[in-house]
């Protein structure tokens, strides 16, 4: 969320040409989704997805969060069921193998914009019709060395970030017709589908810009909801100082016109007021452009990835002050479980493993690569501990605080063959403080806790390694770990929330894949964790029953697909939510 004071306005290209877009100065918070479009056309039945974080194949092209990996799964499951695929992303890099196809010039913020599309063709298969068009959108305000939405070094949003995502949204509104790949445009008769809030401007942009000007009138647009914790809050007015006075002075920072719309309508959908207490400065009338809200009022159909994150939504801790837009909407709201990559995932054939293994070779397997792992970051290699691994961002809502300050009890031994036995490895990157808190118990536990920043290949390892996985998250969406974890027979030790339920079986105990926790407070987190590490220890029937389920789960995209396909249908069907 960024900060409300916070000056958005138009600026010229600066001279080193490294543009800033408007209003280049410090936000003090930093968002940290990212947002996927998807569109389809009725008629050929074509798929177009907009994807701030995409991933071509195994490797992104730009990511930031497991978002990456599931848009990239999306793109690619919809175009091996038949359907024509384009996928869209800013192009923050200078990537190879891709050709100019065309430019744009777009409106906005009281300037003239040029974008260019650049594409690249990813087939299915070495012989076969079947691929992915992926269109990149480039401007001068995406090359940024710093992050794609934030400098990392600095620890701020960009301050421009409401402009860039603006230009992003309306250059995929037009690619459908301004892009002809393969020679072939597709078209206005297409359905969006935009998540989170980088895209969330879509279906306000096709609601009242698009429509009014008789275009796109048979489109539809779905907004899927990864993270309702960041919704793209941006100030309406802003402070400055006062030449003739000491109090600072109250004047526009965003008006409605400088998105290109004009209408009541807009505004209404869009527009967010804080109450008195939570407002900045005195006179501050506490309106903000809450991008997120406006894609609820306007889009067709709302989704989220998981049915237990959908019902969160509803709920004034989940719904993060927009509860009861959720739901007026919820004839409209569906949850779709995420899938993983069944391929990529796979002990079968990892190729990072020191032993690939089966289910019937799986205990062999999984020893060995305990001892890679063991090995590889620095634990003392020994059988007889358990291993108990994080991985995630290094935040609170990842309930690392809750992991640090158990580990002392983890480490000591207090005569009842569980605590003092546990290895701990904690990988991800995040919060400074949180990076410290590492740091400081690798060197006060040495060979026993590692903490080390995200490494893709040590991932691999570490879900094949690992006895237990923990996901004690505030609140989770969906969660991807939990389900590669299982893959591998890792048994997840998760907070029972979001999409952790839905895809984690706590109860009946015959057929659990896992431990559960609720509520998650300290003394909770750690009664679950001791259940955990005493049934590995002493009752090794019912550890290894609950690998045996958790492997043969499939967390395959196939079933999820069926529903997309199905609200898909469902949504372009029905006429537009707002008329």
């Amino acid at each position: 969320m960024a900060d409300r004071d916070t000056d958005v306005q138009a600026a010229d290209i600066e001279d080193d040409g490294s543009y800033q877009g408007p209003g280049s100065k410090k936000l003090d918070q930093l968002s940290r989704q990212g947002s996927l479009s998807v569109f389809r056309d009725i008629d050929m039945e074509d798929l177009v997805k907009d994807a701030q974080e995409q991933q071509l194949l195994s490797e992104p092209k730009s990511k930031s969060g497991g978002l990456a990996l599931v848009t990239a799964s999306l793109a690619l499951e919809l175009a091996g069921r038949g359907h024509r695929t384009m996928a869209v992303s800013p192009m923050y890099d200078n990537f190879a193998n891709c050709s100019y196809l065309s430019s744009k010039t777009i409106w906005l913020f009281g300037w003239e914009h040029e974008v260019k599309y650049f594409h690249m063709w990813q087939p299915l298969e070495v012989e076969g019709t079947k691929g992915v068009d992926y269109i990149f959108v480039d401007h001068p305000c995406y090359h940024r060395p710093g992050g794609l939405y934030y400098n990392a070094q600095e620890g701020v949003e960009y301050a421009d970030n409401l402009f860039r995502f603006a230009l992003f949204t309306l250059a995929a509104l037009e690619a459908p017709c301004c892009c002809a790949p393969g020679g072939a445009a597709y078209g206005e008769k297409v359905m969006f589908i935009a998540n989170d809030w980088q895209s969330a401007l879509l279906p306000v942009y096709l609601t009242h810009r698009m429509r009014p000007m008789h275009r796109f009138h048979q489109s539809r647009c779905i907004f899927i909801v990864h993270n309702f914790g960041y919704q793209g809050i941006y100030p309406c007015n802003k402070l400055v100082p006062n030449p003739e006075g000491t109090l600072p002075i109250i004047i526009k920072n965003v008006d409605i016109d400088d998105f290109g719309l004009n209408d009541t309508g807009a505004y209404e959908h869009m527009i967010y007021q804080y109450p008195p207490w939570e407002r900045s400065y005195h006179g501050d009338d506490g309106n903000v452009w809450n991008l997120t809200k406006g894609a609820v009022m306007t889009c067709d159909r709302l989704l989220t990835v998981s049915e237990g994150y959908a019902e969160e939504m509803k709920t004034s801790e989940g719904g993060f002050r927009l509860d009861e837009l959720v739901k007026q909407k919820e004839f409209f709201l569906s949850g779709i479980l995420n899938g993983i990559d069944v391929v990529t995932w796979n002990p079968r054939t990892d190729p990072y493993l020191a032993m690939q293994y089966d289910f019937d070779s799986m205990p062999a397997g999984k020893a060995a690569c305990k001892r890679q792992l063991q090995e590889k970051v620095g634990l003392h290699v020994d059988d007889n501990k358990v291993l108990v691994s994080f991985v995630g961002r290094l935040t609170t809502q990842k309930g690392v605080d809750i992991i640090l300050e158990a580990t002392e009890w983890m480490m000591e031994d207090t005569g009842n063959n569980v605590t003092g036995n546990i290895q701990v490895l904690m990988m991800g990157n995040g919060d400074e403080i949180y990076v410290q808190g590492m740091q400081d118990m690798s060197r006060r536990y040495p060979g026993r806790f590692v903490g080390i920043s995200f490494d893709p290949a040590v991932e691999h390892v570490m879900y094949a390694g690992s006895d237990f996985l923990l996901m004690p998250s505030r609140y989770e969406p969906c969660g991807l770990p939990q389900m590669c974890a299982q893959r591998y027979g890792t048994i997840p030790i998760v907070t029972l929330c979001g999409g952790l339920k839905d895809s984690v079986v706590v109860e009946p105990p015959e057929e659990s894949t896992g431990f559960g926790i609720l509520p998650l407070e300290f003394g909770k987190f750690k009664e679950v964790v001791y259940r955990a590490c005493d049934t590995y220890f002493h009752y090794p029937d019912i550890f290894e029953a609950m690998q045996s389920r958790g492997f043969v789960t499939d967390f395959s995209w196939c079933v999820r697909i069926d529903q997309y396909e199905k609200n898909i249908d469902w949504t372009l069907n029905d006429p537009p939510y707002v008329r």
